[in-house]
């Protein structure tokens, strides 16, 4: 457990010493409430409509989930693959395999870390759409805690096949840009959820942050939610996790 510790202190340093991974996961979000908010007209007037679950919301509070969702993908995808690619580049995870540490345990203290650093994102933003656009607090904490935890898994996984594939730092990174490029879309940067069309809202229902945001919305703003986004985040979970198991080099 000390030797974790240690390697977990160590990522976290590492963390904070680079602007980029912090940009991405802990500005990202809130930038993108205060942009939308201050900038695009409109934002934070009633949206109006026949569902009464969200006639009466704002444009500007359903992106509020939507930048948890970014600061997940920014995390999940960009920060976490490569700091492991950069890693295996280095020859770190397999100097770190022939000690007793073990190359394992600095995945874990990545995990750590990426935990800590969206807890933190997800804080900011919600405290940002609080503070400056009174947005309303969840209906459900409960459901919106296990619709992030899910989420997180999801993405993580995604991530870890990133992780495990990418040969460099900068292979993962640029593999990892696309897929949250890709991730951004489906969950709704462009048109939040409720407003997408609904042939492509049903798509994006079967990706792992389409799934997590749809749901996170819903929970959020006490909308229907059923079983369906939660058996997509495992089935994303479990064949990814299995995936990036088997392909994982150390080397």
């Amino acid at each position: 457990m000390r030797a974790l510790g240690a390697l977990t202190r160590t990522e976290a340093t590492l963390y904070l010493r680079n602007p980029v991974s912090i940009f991405m996961a802990l500005v990202l979000p809130s930038a993108i409430l205060l942009l939308q908010g201050f900038i695009i007209p409109g934002t934070r007037v009633p949206m109006g409509g026949s569902d009464p679950v969200y006639a009466n919301l704002r444009l500007i509070d359903l992106l509020v989930p939507l930048s948890i969702a970014v600061a997940l993908a920014s995390v999940a995808v960009t920060n976490y693959p490569s700091a492991i690619s950069g890693y295996r580049e280095t020859g770190v995870l397999r100097r770190l395999g022939v000690t007793p540490v073990g190359a394992n345990r600095i995945l874990f203290a990545q995990w750590i870390v990426s935990a800590a650093s969206l807890a933190a994102a997800v804080a900011a933003a919600v405290l940002v759409s609080r503070l400056v656009f009174g947005s309303l607090m969840p209906e459900s904490p409960g459901v919106v805690v296990l619709v992030l935890v899910c989420g997180a898994a999801a993405m993580m996984a995604v991530g870890s096949v990133i992780a495990a594939l990418a040969g460099t730092a900068q292979n993962a990174y640029g593999i990892g840009f696309v897929v949250f490029m890709l991730c951004m879309f489906t969950a709704g940067l462009w048109t939040p959820g409720p407003l997408m069309p609904d042939g492509i809202r049903q798509i994006a229902a079967f990706s792992p942050l389409g799934s997590m945001t749809q749901a996170l919305t819903a929970a959020w703003y006490g909308g229907s939610l059923t079983v369906a986004p939660f058996l997509v985040m495992l089935g994303w979970t479990v064949i990814c996790a299995a995936l990036a198991a088997r392909v994982f080099r150390w080397r």
